[in-house]
């Protein structure tokens, strides 16, 4: 899966209708079956082929910012502050702003749905130039909580209509892929649905796409308390398989970042594949990353080449779930607590991941792999094709 989708995630809301059910935490941090709701979102995102995820928040913004810190699962996560409410529309385009992406999928921090991304980006490239916006969309039966939206046999949004109660109807499900270009001419507060959809749905510019996957939508408490029971058979816990990067799976040359000069080791690939087939584990990349501190290559490079690299494994029949890198050198950025033999990306997976570090397993080609291991409480594994213990 290439891991080059980039998403704004709406977190800024107060959730007025849940403060007394939920009054000390922001909405999407609101506890779901024993997790923040958020981190089911943020969770959905990186199965889903995404690397970087701008979060708009706003209302007690330091309780997710302390919570998820610069990144989650391998994603980035870069914020996107608001200092007074922008709506829905102006805090999308604030966010824009931090984005690198020509297109952009914009996901409703307090609604989960598992959207076919693939598709909302196929109904782009399908409708042509004049599309700006695609919206998921789901069926529902005997809802009034919901306004609906008339779709023609082509996948054009012809039309929005007030919330009423009908007893079936196609709503806009909060996840939408946007033209990073379509709100510049916007004010700075406005609402996305009903300042800018509904101002330009005339014109045919608007797509969507039906999504028959899971959906909640906690905005109000009656839908908090079923999302209790809806994401409660989540698989939360996972088996971690640990790998180092350089001389593990790849030939290391040294301060590798060239997809060009990717070569890699059968032996770890074969390996790879092994946890790859078991549905128990999620597979986790950490490699220290000197280059980035030394000025040889930036990590927008390492990403590319990480997104490449994955690629190559797939094609061999194997799958990374997340890359974990430490970017610093103490001769350059002074020291810091993720360059293995430091086991902070190993703690930080185990942490993403929940997992017990008992039943986790790391393998790397030097000692500092070990050391690392070891030290986060997981049992390290010298490959057997190491060529030097460091």
């Amino acid at each position: 899966m290439m891991r080059n989708r980039e998403a704004i995630v709406l977190a800024g809301g107060f959730g007025t209708r849940l403060s007394y059910v939920v009054s000390d935490v922001p909405k999407p941090m609101a506890p779901v079956s024993g997790r923040p709701f958020l981190r089911y979102i943020l969770d959905m995102l990186a199965e889903n082929g995404f690397s970087r995820v701008v979060v708009a928040d706003g209302y007690k913004r330091e309780v997710i910012e302390d919570y998820f810190g610069s990144s989650y699962r391998g994603m980035q996560l870069v914020y996107s502050s608001e200092a007074k409410p922008l709506l829905t529309g102006g805090a999308v385009r604030r966010a824009f702003a931090h984005c690198n992406s020509d297109w952009v999928f914009v996901v409703n921090g307090d609604t989960y749905l598992e959207a076919d991304f693939s598709a909302l980006e196929h109904a782009v490239n399908f409708a042509g130039t004049d599309a700006v916006g695609v919206l998921a969309a789901k069926e529902m039966q005997d809802s009034g909580r919901y306004g609906t939206m008339e779709v023609s046999a082509e996948g054009v949004i012809t039309a929005f209509h007030e919330k009423r109660l009908c007893r079936e109807g196609v709503i806009n499900a909060g996840v939408y892929y946007l033209s990073r270009g379509s709100l510049s001419d916007r004010p700075e507060v406005f609402s996305l649905e009903t300042d800018f959809f509904e101002d330009i749905v005339r014109g045919g510019s608007l797509r969507a796409v039906i999504c028959d996957g899971k959906f909640i939508d906690i905005g109000i408490p009656e839908d908090y308390e079923k999302a209790q029971d809806l994401l409660e058979s989540y698989p939360k816990h996972w088996r971690l398989a640990l790998f180092d990067r350089d001389g593990t799976l790849n030939v290391d040359t040294g301060h590798l970042y060239e997809p060009e000069k990717l070569e890699l080791i059968d032996a770890g690939v074969e390996l790879l594949k092994r946890y790859s087939s078991d549905a128990r584990y999620k597979i986790v990349v950490v490699t220290n990353q000197a280059g980035i501190a030394k000025g040889l290559y930036s990590e927008s490079e390492m990403r590319h080449f990480h997104s490449v690299f994955e690629s190559e494994l797939e094609k061999r029949g194997c799958r990374v779930d997340a890359w974990y890198f430490c970017p610093h050198h103490p001769e350059y950025t002074g020291p810091c607590s993720c360059r293995k033999p430091a086991p902070g990306m190993v703690e930080k997976a185990i942490a993403d991941f929940e997992s017990d570090p008992s039943e986790c397993v790391m393998y790397g080609d030097k000692r500092s792999d070990i050391l690392a291991a070891e030290a986060a409480g997981v049992r390290g594994v010298l490959v057997e094709w190491a060529k030097q213990n460091d």
